[in-house]
């Protein structure tokens, strides 16, 4: 089977219009109840923008990688819907199925697969299996084509960034083209949540997560519906990448804290709340840490693990380096501290690869992206100061919550990944919570943007001073 064949087929001229248009259709029918018209603008922008990545995504992972991640969860997707084909009673056995190994009656058709990839061996692990089951549906829909089922993760991931856009618009409405730009038109992000992978599930779910917990606890409405993708949210990550979680959930307490704590007038009052959410909230994030990574495939996130696992994937970088593997990919942390991992975490995730550590014209791409993250977060620091940075962020319930989320995870992410490649695709759930959280105060510091940023943003005049709104 050639990469050209698996991932294209003459259906595809068919297919690929006919599942652009139901997707168009569900959505049109979405955002049908906003009545802000320039809301909906800005919504179908992202929606045509959306589709058009994940046929970017393809025609690169067709053309330019050739093979990858995104083919053998392709593959595995195939085998799955060919027992569907042989026996439909096997779709509830692979919805009840957590991962294939050699008990699982669906064990065959794993095992004798004809492909470069150990795929039986990767779908004992239930966050990759999670991949093909969620897939398996739109390939029994539009007929195992991988573009469509490419668009319906990438439409999945829209929802999560709506979502996001509609939670930060809520708070900062002054501030809706940075935020436009940051949760729905950020390359990096449109890119990687855009095929047959992990990263789109995962990024949607966070904004799935997000809105819920909103609705749930601060507008107070749409009670069943927002549990729902709470769960949903959760349960995706839990089994895909519980790391997320790990780094949203203390992130969320925290601003729901906050936000409840300035409603309480009685200074006695509020300093016993302080004091019994921060022990709840410490409790809770002991608990995630420790029980809820105590399955084998996750212990490499528990507190006791997590410094053992930034040394080994540092060793292993260096083991790929000295055997001239991967030249310019790999990037190593020259320390075992865990103050400095935690920096160059940071480092590598939000300002890396640098200029001159580019090997390829994707890298190029996201070298430029961080370029731009590294040059605004400098001239905001540099021109208003570093303390000022902080009490700005943590006077801010929203801006903290962006902060928290955005370097806990930049840090775990940033220090145990394997390369830049794999790095551009893990780093994604946080950028945009950074990038809004450094235009956000970029603004309200009264700091300009660059020209070509100016433009991008839709802006035709220079930035005034500007003057803060009370929200």
């Amino acid at each position: 089977m050639t990469i050209l064949a698996a991932l294209f087929a003459p259906a595809d001229i068919i297919l690929a219009p006919v599942c652009f248009i139901v997707l168009l259709m569900i959505f049109s029918v979405i955002i049908k109840k906003y009545k802000d018209e320039a809301h909906k603008k800005i919504m179908m922008k992202a929606f045509y923008f959306k589709m058009l990545f994940a046929l970017i995504y393809t025609l690169l992972n067709t053309f330019y990688y050739r093979s990858g991640d995104s083919e053998m969860y392709y593959q595995a997707t195939q085998a799955l819907h060919k027992a569907v084909m042989d026996d439909s009673d096997n779709f509830i056995k692979i919805a009840m199925t957590k991962m294939i190994n050699v008990k699982t009656e669906l064990m065959n058709y794993f095992i004798y697969i004809d492909s470069p990839y150990p795929i039986f061996e990767a779908m004992h692990e239930p966050g990759n299996f999670m991949v093909p089951k969620a897939a398996l549906p739109f390939s029994l829909l539009f007929n195992n084509s991988y573009l469509c089922i490419a668009m319906c993760f990438s439409f999945f991931a829209l929802g999560g960034a709506i979502r996001m856009y509609k939670f930060f618009i809520y708070y900062f409405p002054h501030f809706k083209k940075e935020i436009a730009f940051a949760t729905l038109f950020l390359p990096s992000v449109a890119i990687w949540s855009s095929g047959l992978i992990k990263d789109p599930i995962c990024f949607g779910s966070v904004g799935y997560i997000l809105y819920g917990m909103f609705n749930i606890f601060v507008r107070k409405k749409n009670y069943i519906g927002s549990i729902i993708w709470v769960i949903v949210g959760s349960f995706l990550l839990y089994f895909i990448k519980v790391y997320i979680l790990l780094a949203l959930t203390p992130a969320i307490i925290l601003w729901l804290f906050v936000v409840f704590n300035k409603v309480v007038e009685n200074k006695v009052l509020r300093r016993i709340l302080t004091f019994i959410t921060f022990t709840l909230g410490a409790v809770a994030a002991i608990f995630l840490l420790n029980y809820a990574t105590s399955d084998e495939s996750l212990k490499a996130f528990s507190l006791d693990n997590i410094t053992e696992t930034s040394e080994q994937s540092r060793k292993l970088y260096e083991g790929f380096n000295e055997a001239g593997a991967g030249e310019g990919s790999y990037y190593t942390i020259q320390s075992t501290n865990p103050f400095l991992i935690f920096l160059n975490g940071i480092s590598a995730t939000f300002f890396r690869p640098f200029i001159w550590e580019v090997n390829s014209i994707t890298a190029l791409f996201s070298s430029l992206e961080s370029l731009f993250f590294l040059y605004i977060t400098i001239i905001l620091i540099y021109r208003r100061g570093m303390i000022n940075f902080l009490r700005k962020i943590f006077g801010d319930p929203v801006l903290m919550m962006c902060f928290i989320f955005a370097i806990v995870f930049a840090a775990a992410v940033g220090s145990t990944a394997l390369n830049f490649g794999s790095l551009s695709r893990y780093k994604i759930p946080c950028l945009p919570f950074y990038l809004i959280m450094v235009l956000i105060l970029y603004r309200q510091e009264g700091l300009k943007y660059p020209t070509w940023f100016n433009k991008l943003l839709g802006y035709h005049v220079t930035h005034k001073r500007f003057q803060k709104t009370a929200f």
